[in-house]
């Protein structure tokens, strides 16, 4: 062989060992929702600056690739399609759940995985779609910690769960009797929440409103009239200013689960690569983490293979400390913690559990 042909060869045979790893994010990166594909930008691009100084994955460097689907799940379908032919093997995101539950099934199809950073809905999981991983929290998860709470506070005896019937309300309802079969289950009307008569109303010790807020406020405050004793308890749609102003002193004392701030459990070192915290910011980076341990201990070329590690419960050390994942690709380690209103304002609980 010919030494320029030979030299001509080399290059090509060494840039095709080193053809860069492509990253997927998907989210809004345009529009009046574009600072949370920036969060996406900031943590995915920093933790591939961060991977990629120590050698990448096996020696190949990682490369991002970004696309907009306005947190619109009409779009994430042809926002998939342009990842996908892109030749990614890791989409992080999409940001909100409507589009991440409609993109999916394609990347499944097509042999990808997708870490989602803040797509909390219950479905994107439940679905078993071997491919969907989440660095964040499912939002029935919150019930699973208010009966937790309340078991270990001894409140069980009478418990209400009060809901509106909803889809977005009822998958609480249902993991929360799963934890507590014995709660009395009452239904209000979406957008006039009014409690019917019952003994239980006067007697329960404790009650979680599975509510949308403005429902949740009316609600509490009737509760508080009829049994001020009462503990009361609700997900995170509870946590907006409209509830603590429309409960007035009805409000005082409820406690409302919220995803954990993860700045204070984050690494240093890896928190001086990003520009900012703010949001997904911090599960984005781990999820791009979260790939790399799983292409490294299976290989990058075998999704499948690499899904099956991560569901089969191995540990990530991570910006946000060590990830553990079931199979069904949600968080081992609940993400929730409690916050309480007092006086108008919603504030940390250090009460005991």
């Amino acid at each position: 062989m010919r030494p320029a042909l030979a030299a001509l060869c080399l290059l090509l045979s060494v840039t095709a060992a080193r053809a860069d790893i492509m990253i997927g994010i998907a989210g809004p990166m345009s529009g009046q929702n574009a600072a949370f594909g920036a969060e996406l930008r900031n943590g995915v691009s920093s933790a591939i600056s961060y991977l990629n100084a120590s050698g990448g994955i096996n020696g190949e460097p990682l490369a991002l690739v970004e696309v907009d689907d306005g947190c619109d799940a009409r779009r994430a379908a042809d926002a998939a399609k342009e990842l996908i032919g892109k030749d990614v093997r890791l989409v992080v995101g999409h940001f909100c759940s409507s589009a991440a539950l409609a993109a999916a099934p394609a990347y499944a199809d097509a042999g990808v995985l997708m870490i989602s950073p803040s797509a909390t809905a219950n479905d994107l999981t439940a679905k078993s779609l071997w491919n969907v991983f989440r660095t964040t929290g499912r939002d029935d998860q919150q019930a699973d910690l208010a009966a937790t709470r309340i078991k270990l506070q001894k409140q069980d005896a009478e418990v209400l769960v009060v809901s509106d019937g909803q889809v977005e309300t009822q998958a609480l309802v249902s993991q929360f009797r799963n934890a507590l079969p014995k709660a009395k289950a009452m239904t209000v009307k979406a957008g006039d929440a009014k409690l019917a008569e019952d003994p239980s109303l006067l007697t329960a010790q404790s009650a979680y409103l599975a509510l949308q807020v403005v429902d949740a406020a009316s609600v509490a405050k009737e509760l508080r009239r009829l049994n001020p004793a009462v503990a009361i308890y609700g997900p995170d749609f509870l946590q907006a200013e409209t509830f603590g102003t429309r409960a007035e002193a009805a409000a005082n004392g409820v406690r409302v689960s919220f995803l954990a701030d993860l700045l204070p459990k984050a690494d240093p070192r890896r928190v001086a690569q990003l520009a900012g915290t703010e949001g997904a910011t911090l599960a984005a980076f781990a999820a791009v983490e979260v790939f790399a341990a799983a292409a490294k201990a299976r290989s990058v070329n075998d999704s499948k293979a690499m899904a099956a590690w991560l569901a089969g419960g191995n540990e990530v050390a991570t910006i946000i400390g060590p990830v553990r994942f079931n199979t069904s690709g949600d968080l081992q380690d609940q993400p929730y913690v409690w916050y309480r209103w007092q006086d108008g304002v919603l504030q940390p609980d250090t009460t005991a559990p």
